[in-house]
């Protein structure tokens, strides 16, 4: 088994920093020309989705949107596919996944990994073509997604750390391809009782593993297991009462109902 580095950028260009992460074999050198142009171009289409989607720019879309102008929906085509994607989501999950909060939408919780799949597909993906490049990752907040080049072994190490002590290491995912989100805490209107303290979901985009992480901490150990049935879910939750609960595929290794 190589060895490896893993050079990385971090981009600060929207409310929560992105990271570029390469993996690249440590006796390998790579044309860092291409890697700069790449993160420019990465960058730049941030700053749009800045414009589009920030909190903090009061003339953005979805600031004007929270002021009760409607226009954004009619006027452009990305914030109209991210608001149908919400909505998608909360009847996919019964509402346990919500984007509105003190009665205004904000969909920061579907955002990061919309944003993170549309990198990922139109600018990123094209990086394992560079010579070197083993892999990639691209990461925001809780969410990363990863790939790797078909003709190698190598896979990414993903440590999953302990909602209440983040020394402590309770799993690791060993992944060529796909999408990892962890929820550890979530605002949602619709929110049960129980003792569930983190969720994490594996999936093969960073848009579905958020939507789904998120959703599994509102609906708790009673109800999430309906949806890691129906929807075939692969991840891992911690409850306080149950412990750790690993499901794959839809299949759980325990059954997390309280009586």
């Amino acid at each position: 088994m190589p060895e490896y580095k893993y050079p990385s950028v971090v981009i600060n260009k929207f409310d929560v920093p992105f990271e570029v992460k390469l993996a690249v074999k440590k006796d390998v050198s790579i044309n860092q020309d291409i890697v700069d142009e790449k993160i420019n171009e990465i960058s730049q289409r941030i700053a749009e989705y800045d414009e589009l989607f920030s909190l903090e720019n009061k003339d953005s879309l979805l600031s004007r949107f929270q002021s009760g102008d409607e226009s954004p929906l009619v006027s452009s085509k990305i914030f109209r596919e991210v608001y149908e994607q919400t909505i998608t989501a909360e009847q996919m999950t019964q509402h346990y996944f919500s984007s509105y909060f003190n009665g205004k939408y904000d969909p920061i919780s579907l955002l990061n990994g919309w944003m993170i799949d549309q990198i990922f597909n139109r600018t990123l993906l094209e990086m394992l073509q560079v010579d070197g490049v083993d892999g990639i990752s691209l990461r925001c907040g809780e969410a990363v997604r990863l790939a790797s080049r078909p003709d190698i072994d190598f896979r990414w190490r993903i440590e999953i750390k302990d909602p209440k002590d983040l020394d402590a290491l309770i799993a690791t995912y060993f992944l060529q391809n796909g999408a990892i989100s962890t929820t550890k805490d979530i605002r949602s209107l619709r929110n049960e009782k129980s003792g569930v303290q983190q969720v994490t979901v594996v999936n093969s985009n960073a848009l579905d593993a958020s939507i789904w992480s998120a959703a599994g901490f509102s609906a708790g150990t009673n109800k999430f297991p309906t949806f890691v049935t129906k929807y075939h879910l692969t991840g891992m939750l911690i409850d306080k009462d149950f412990g750790l609960i690993n499901f794959r595929d839809g299949i759980s290794n325990k059954i997390a109902i309280k009586k």
